[in-house]
């Protein structure tokens, strides 16, 4: 699944739906929890291929740039 810069903005904004960091940002996950779901398998949706995709990001360390992305709430 590919997505457009305008789409990883919102990924990126988007607030977690439930559990521990409700409302938390996507991007703001920590990597510790990310690898708890990467281990326990994520969601079969579209959550799931966003979160994913944030944990890529992160594991590759390609997150730095993206925090100025983040909108302030």
């Amino acid at each position: 699944m590919g997505f457009s810069a305008a789409e990883l903005r919102l990924i990126i904004n988007k607030p977690m739906p439930f559990g521990k960091y409700h409302g938390r940002p996507l991007l703001r996950l920590p990597m510790a929890y990310l690898c708890w779901l990467e281990r326990r398998g994520w969601p079969d949706d579209r959550l799931g291929a966003e979160l994913a995709l944030v944990y890529e990001l992160k594991l590759n360390g390609l997150d730095a740039g993206l925090y100025p992305l983040l909108e302030q709430a």
